[in-house]
């Protein structure tokens, strides 16, 4: 069992698609806040960190996920590798410390899918597990988890561009680490429930707007857009990234 569950959620608002994706109002809110607060009812996670960039263009999303009393961390734009091994070094993790990687493109995480993927993870001798590969669930559901351990190797082995920017391929694809990928029957892994272009954020606002709160259940979702299929036609034409590569 690890010492600790830290949740690393991947933020940024220099994105070129849409800028300023994660600030975008929805009921009041910033969708970071809004996807945080959903995090934040996981049973499993024990630490819940904002990893985004020390360039100045984070600067106001760091102030609004300090001020909505989020811990937050800042380290390097581009090389988000070394931004993670960074402030687990500020954390003083441990090497069987469980790390969580949640991007915060993600508005409707979901913390029972989160759970289930911890949970697994903790059964498991692995050293990495998602469920974003075997593809699961929507586009927006993402969740890896790997041990500390693992994200100290992968920081010190890995050399490429897309493992600085993405953190995990190199551990899913050296062959170094032992790996698993959840398995069960897939729930609609076809629908984006992310945000990246304008159309995710009609789509997205739609959906908090429904439930007018900020916490309602995957299967609420579900539900609602089962009896309203008009609506993932919105953006049913951007393309799903490559698994967790966001």
């Amino acid at each position: 069992m690890s010492k600790n569950t830290i949740a690393l959620v991947q933020a940024r608002t220099s994105s070129k698609r849409l800028p300023k994706k994660v600030l975008l109002d929805t009921l009041g809110k910033p969708l970071i806040i809004h996807q945080l607060q959903r995090i934040k009812l996981s049973n499993k996670i024990t630490k819940l960190i904002v990893v985004t960039s020390n360039n100045s263009s984070d600067d106001e999303l760091a102030d609004i996920a300090q001020k909505f009393g989020f811990i937050v961390y800042r380290g390097e734009l581009e090389n988000v590798l070394k931004r993670f091994y960074d402030c687990l070094r500020y954390l003083n993790a441990d090497d069987n410390d469980t790390i969580v990687r949640l991007t915060g493109d993600c508005p409707l995480s979901d913390a029972k899918i989160i759970d289930e993927a911890i949970t697994l993870f903790e059964a498991s001798d692995c050293q990495y597990l998602s469920n974003c590969h075997n593809l699961i669930y929507p586009d927006g559901f993402d969740v890896e988890v790997f041990n500390c351990e693992a994200l100290i190797q992968t920081y010190k082995q890995a050399t490429n561009k897309s493992d600085l920017e993405h953190v995990t391929p190199y551990m899913r694809q050296s062959n170094n680490f032992k790996i698993e990928q959840i398995k069960k029957t897939p729930i609609y892994p076809n629908w984006r429930l992310t945000i990246d272009q304008k159309e995710d954020f009609v789509l997205i606002e739609t959906i908090y707007k429904h439930f007018n709160k900020t916490i309602f259940s995957f299967a609420q979702i579900i539900d609602f857009l089962e009896n309203n299929l008009n609506l993932i036609e919105i953006n049913k034409n951007i393309p799903r990234n490559d698994g967790c590569f966001t």
